[in-house]
């Protein structure tokens, strides 16, 4: 299992799966350590990864990261 990430509020996070074709949902964080979106509360879904980070990047504020994490691997980065 891959460590947590160690989101912060007001970072970006952009969740990745491959289950049935590749979706990209993409939210900004509301409490720290935040790993999901849970109720799916103000998130956008785009289903190419540029779209994606542009969403992100749209919605990144001074300061603050934005992450990518894989679903199915079970990992992160940050962008």
């Amino acid at each position: 299992m891959a460590k947590d990430i160690p989101t912060q509020v007001g970072d970006v996070l952009i969740l990745q799966t491959k289950q049935s074709h590749i979706i990209y949902a993409v939210g900004r964080v509301s409490k720290d350590g935040q790993q999901d979106f849970g109720s799916g509360k103000d998130v956008k879904y785009k289903n190419d990864y540029g779209a994606a980070v542009a969403e992100a990047k749209a919605l990144l504020v001074g300061g603050r990261r934005m992450f990518l994490r894989n679903i199915d691997a079970d990992d992160w980065s940050e962008l």
